[in-house]
């Protein structure tokens, strides 16, 4: 009979750590620090550009400004990811959370277009950290359907604090270029909340062999990492474009102050939390399905934006847009926290990140490509939502294609 006390000499094993709502709640706002690195100026571009329009080259200068963090996770997230698999997740976390702070709030304090960009560098090598490490303590912390629910609840509250930063963000634009930095400061409250409640985590199930020894390393999925940052990159070119350019063309609708703006771009946000909830009622029907309604709503929107007439009907087509991108964020990250074990999620997680961010970096020079190609902003808004279309015709026949059976029942 098996003892129930442990035998002389052995190490009591302490019980794991288990998450609850208050790890949930942290993560869910730190994953909206990356997020906010960018829609918080984004009401702001016109004023930028007004203020360093002596900038060589200022049209293309100035919204790379805005972008220039997604270069710094493109370069730093795999790396993050690295780091967090073989030294832990918590403290990177709390290191990339004060690099954050830190750039954010550096371009408030001086006046000169080269220090506001050595400040985006520091906040963009701080999100690479943040937003590597959030995702991968949420697979670790969490099963799939409690994973599930806090990324549902990561996109509702995430859109909500986003389209009250947008709004904001306007408003201090009206007061001067640089008030909008200030938003940057949340960090602080969530990095004390991290320092207090964030623990390491451990692998649920430690795999063995039957004689009881550790298993060893496996390597690094790499074709699974590369088909994840393939699908990453063309969803994340499309998810951008209304996001960096939609107050440009609100622009050239008409919209010109800053107010009006801000309080323009939160409307259409509204669909991001509905996306989010989406998101959960379809995970039943798996990755595949959510990809193709994503592809469709981005049809929808963006080519619905480019034929507008006037701003109202084209904040009615952001919506739909929006929508979609409720959709897709968790859905990837969902999707991508599923391919990689617990040894191997950091630097998977950090491959995913590197992926979604390359997209924004490039994407003021895509668009502006194709709006010298199509004639203006609304053309190439209209020649997304072509590609987006297509991109959903591709999606629906890959998931009708007939199911092969496995070789070994096709023998049978």
């Amino acid at each position: 009979m098996r003892s129930e006390f442990p035998m002389e000499g052995s190490a009591v094993q302490p019980a794991r750590r288990q998450a609850d709502w208050r790890q949930g709640w942290i993560l869910v706002f730190s994953g909206f620090l990356p997020v906010m690195a960018i829609i918080a100026l984004a009401p702001t571009l016109p004023t930028l550009l007004a203020h360093f329009s002596d900038v060589p080259n200022a049209k293309l200068m100035v919204p790379l400004l805005i972008t220039a963090p997604s270069a710094c996770i493109a370069l730093f997230a795999p790396a993050a990811g690295a780091i967090a698999d073989r030294f832990g997740r918590r403290r990177l976390l709390l290191w990339a959370m004060a690099l954050y702070g830190l750039g954010g709030l550096m371009p408030f304090l001086i006046d000169n277009f080269w220090a506001v960009v050595a400040g985006r560098v520091v906040i963009g090598i701080g999100e690479a950290g943040v937003l590597t490490v959030v995702n991968t303590l949420l697979a670790d912390y969490y099963e799939e359907k409690d994973r599930h629910r806090w990324l549902m609840i990561q996109g509702v509250v995430g859109s909500m604090l986003g389209t009250v930063t947008i709004a904001c963000s306007g408003f201090l634009a009206a007061q001067g270029w640089q008030y909008p930095f200030l938003v940057y400061a949340v960090a602080i409250p969530i990095f004390l909340a991290s320092l207090a409640y964030l623990f390491e985590p451990e692998p649920r199930k430690k795999p063995v062999t039957s004689t009881g020894a550790p298993v060893a390393a496996t390597p690094f999925p790499y074709l699974i990492g590369l088909l994840v940052c393939g699908v990453t990159v063309v969803l994340s070119t499309i998810y951008y474009v209304q996001v960096i350019n939609f107050s440009l063309l609100l622009k050239e609708l008409g919209v010109v102050d800053p107010k009006s703006i801000g309080l323009s771009m939160a409307i259409p946000s509204i669909g991001v939390p509905l996306g989010a909830i989406v998101f959960k009622f379809t995970t039943r029907f798996g990755a595949g399905a959510q990809i193709f309604l994503v592809f469709v709503c981005y049809a929808i929107g963006l080519g619905g934006i480019g034929m507008a007439p006037d701003y109202k009907v084209a904040l009615a087509f952001a919506f739909v847009q929006q929508l979609a991108n409720g959709i897709i964020v968790p859905a990837l990250i969902a999707w991508a926290q599923s391919k990689f074990s617990f040894e191997h999620r950091g630097r998977g997680m950090g491959w995913w990140a590197s992926s979604f961010f390359v997209a924004q970096f490039l994407s003021p020079a895509v668009v502006n490509a194709m709006r010298g190609w199509t004639g203006n902003l609304q053309g190439a808004f209209v020649a997304f939502g072509i590609i987006a279309a297509v991109c959903a015709l591709i999606a629906c026949l890959l998931r009708l294609r007939p199911r092969v059976p496995p070789a070994s029942n096709a023998a049978a």
